[in-house]
Protein backbone atom coordinates (compact mmCIF):
# COMPACT_ATOMS: atom_id res chain seq x y z
CA UNK A 1 0.00 0.00 0.00
CA UNK A 2 2.84 2.35 0.93
CA UNK A 3 4.71 1.74 -2.36
CA UNK A 4 1.52 2.39 -4.39
CA UNK A 5 1.08 5.78 -2.71
CA UNK A 6 4.76 6.57 -3.27
CA UNK A 7 4.42 5.74 -6.97
CA UNK A 8 1.51 8.15 -7.36
CA UNK A 9 3.47 10.88 -5.61
CA UNK A 10 6.43 10.30 -7.95
CA UNK A 11 4.14 10.37 -11.00
CA UNK A 12 2.59 13.62 -9.78
CA UNK A 13 6.03 15.17 -9.19
CA UNK A 14 7.21 14.15 -12.66
CA UNK A 15 4.07 15.62 -14.25
CA UNK A 16 4.50 18.86 -12.30
CA UNK A 17 8.17 19.07 -13.35
CA UNK A 18 7.20 18.60 -16.99
CA UNK A 19 4.59 21.34 -16.76
CA UNK A 20 7.12 23.63 -15.11
CA UNK A 21 9.63 23.10 -17.94
CA UNK A 22 6.93 23.76 -20.55
CA UNK A 23 5.85 26.91 -18.66
CA UNK A 24 9.41 28.26 -18.52
CA UNK A 25 9.86 27.59 -22.24
CA UNK A 26 6.61 29.39 -23.10
CA UNK A 27 7.52 32.35 -20.88
CA UNK A 28 10.90 32.72 -22.63
CA UNK A 29 9.29 32.45 -26.05
CA UNK A 30 6.69 35.08 -25.14
CA UNK A 31 9.37 37.43 -23.80
CA UNK A 32 11.18 37.29 -27.16
CA UNK A 33 8.07 37.83 -29.28
CA UNK A 34 7.62 41.32 -30.74
CA UNK A 35 4.60 43.21 -29.59
CA UNK A 36 2.47 44.78 -32.30
CA UNK A 37 0.11 47.45 -31.02
CA UNK A 38 -2.72 48.78 -33.15
CA UNK A 39 -3.50 52.39 -32.32
CA UNK A 40 -6.91 53.90 -33.01
CA UNK A 41 -5.12 56.82 -34.73
CA UNK A 42 -2.02 56.83 -36.93
CA UNK A 43 1.11 57.25 -34.81
CA UNK A 44 2.39 60.10 -36.98
CA UNK A 45 -0.64 62.22 -36.01
CA UNK A 46 0.36 62.21 -32.32
CA UNK A 47 4.08 62.78 -32.93
CA UNK A 48 5.85 66.14 -32.91
CA UNK A 49 6.34 67.05 -36.58
CA UNK A 50 9.63 68.50 -37.84
CA UNK A 51 9.76 71.20 -40.51
CA UNK A 52 12.12 71.23 -43.51
CA UNK A 53 14.94 72.44 -41.23
CA UNK A 54 14.48 69.63 -38.68
CA UNK A 55 12.82 71.90 -36.10
CA UNK A 56 9.67 70.97 -34.18
CA UNK A 57 7.84 72.49 -31.24
CA UNK A 58 5.12 71.56 -28.81
CA UNK A 59 3.39 73.48 -26.03
CA UNK A 60 2.33 71.65 -22.90
CA UNK A 61 0.99 72.87 -19.56
CA UNK A 62 4.27 73.80 -17.85
CA UNK A 63 6.49 74.61 -20.84
CA UNK A 64 7.12 75.10 -24.49
CA UNK A 65 9.38 72.47 -26.05
CA UNK A 66 11.51 72.97 -29.15
CA UNK A 67 13.72 70.32 -30.75
CA UNK A 68 16.14 70.50 -33.64
CA UNK A 69 17.65 67.49 -35.40
CA UNK A 70 20.86 68.06 -37.35
CA UNK A 71 21.62 67.10 -40.00
CA UNK A 72 18.12 67.02 -41.41
CA UNK A 73 17.07 64.85 -43.08
CA UNK A 74 19.29 62.46 -41.13
CA UNK A 75 21.80 60.23 -42.89
CA UNK A 76 22.18 56.62 -41.84
CA UNK A 77 25.55 55.66 -40.41
CA UNK A 78 26.52 59.26 -39.58
CA UNK A 79 26.38 61.06 -36.23
CA UNK A 80 23.41 63.28 -35.51
CA UNK A 81 22.52 65.83 -32.85
CA UNK A 82 19.17 66.51 -31.22
CA UNK A 83 18.95 69.82 -29.37
CA UNK A 84 16.14 70.39 -26.84
CA UNK A 85 15.07 73.78 -25.45
CA UNK A 86 12.51 73.88 -22.61
CA UNK A 87 11.00 77.29 -21.83
CA UNK A 88 8.72 77.82 -18.83
CA UNK A 89 5.43 79.25 -20.03
CA UNK A 90 4.76 81.40 -16.96
CA UNK A 91 8.12 83.22 -16.82
CA UNK A 92 9.59 82.68 -20.28
CA UNK A 93 12.85 81.45 -18.75
CA UNK A 94 14.78 78.30 -19.62
CA UNK A 95 13.89 75.39 -17.36
CA UNK A 96 16.19 72.98 -15.55
CA UNK A 97 14.79 69.52 -16.41
CA UNK A 98 16.02 65.94 -16.69
CA UNK A 99 15.57 64.80 -20.32
CA UNK A 100 16.20 61.30 -21.63
CA UNK A 101 16.27 60.10 -25.24
CA UNK A 102 15.58 56.63 -26.61
CA UNK A 103 16.06 55.99 -30.34
CA UNK A 104 14.53 52.89 -31.89
CA UNK A 105 13.41 51.55 -35.21
CA UNK A 106 9.82 52.28 -36.21
CA UNK A 107 7.24 50.65 -33.89
CA UNK A 108 9.85 48.94 -31.70
CA UNK A 109 9.30 49.32 -27.95
CA UNK A 110 13.00 49.11 -27.01
CA UNK A 111 15.91 51.15 -28.29
CA UNK A 112 19.24 52.74 -27.52
CA UNK A 113 19.43 55.35 -24.77
CA UNK A 114 21.36 58.59 -25.12
CA UNK A 115 22.37 60.96 -22.34
CA UNK A 116 21.83 64.71 -22.53
CA UNK A 117 24.50 67.33 -21.97
CA UNK A 118 23.26 70.67 -20.69
CA UNK A 119 25.15 73.53 -22.25
CA UNK A 120 25.85 76.88 -20.58
CA UNK A 121 23.20 78.56 -22.76
CA UNK A 122 20.54 76.34 -21.14
CA UNK A 123 19.68 73.89 -23.90
CA UNK A 124 20.17 70.13 -23.85
CA UNK A 125 22.13 68.27 -26.51
CA UNK A 126 21.96 64.58 -27.40
CA UNK A 127 24.62 63.37 -29.83
CA UNK A 128 25.54 60.04 -31.33
CA UNK A 129 24.96 57.53 -34.07
CA UNK A 130 21.16 57.56 -33.78
CA UNK A 131 20.45 55.92 -37.14
CA UNK A 132 22.83 53.05 -37.95
CA UNK A 133 20.88 52.06 -41.07
CA UNK A 134 18.40 53.65 -43.47
CA UNK A 135 14.71 53.49 -42.60
CA UNK A 136 12.03 54.92 -40.35
CA UNK A 137 13.04 55.74 -36.78
CA UNK A 138 11.40 57.11 -33.66
CA UNK A 139 13.01 59.40 -31.12
CA UNK A 140 11.25 59.20 -27.76
CA UNK A 141 11.97 62.06 -25.39
CA UNK A 142 11.08 61.79 -21.71
CA UNK A 143 11.33 65.08 -19.84
CA UNK A 144 11.21 65.04 -16.05
CA UNK A 145 9.99 68.36 -14.67
CA UNK A 146 10.69 67.23 -11.11
CA UNK A 147 7.17 66.14 -10.23
CA UNK A 148 7.82 62.41 -10.73
CA UNK A 149 5.66 62.21 -13.87
CA UNK A 150 7.88 62.60 -16.93
CA UNK A 151 6.32 64.09 -20.03
CA UNK A 152 6.89 61.97 -23.13
CA UNK A 153 6.96 63.12 -26.71
CA UNK A 154 7.69 61.33 -29.96
CA UNK A 155 9.58 62.48 -33.06
CA UNK A 156 9.40 60.35 -36.21
CA UNK A 157 12.08 60.59 -38.89
CA UNK A 158 13.35 58.67 -41.89
CA UNK A 159 17.10 58.22 -42.28
CA UNK A 160 18.39 58.13 -45.85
Amino acid sequence: MFSLGLRWILVALLAASGLLVVGIGLARWQAQATLQVDLPVPIDTIAMPLDEHGVGSQVIAPAGLTVRLTPYPPRAGQPATLTLVVVERASGSLMDVQPHLVVSEWAQPEGRRFAAVRRAVGDYVFSGLFFPQPGRWQLRLAIDFGDGRPYRTLVLVEAK
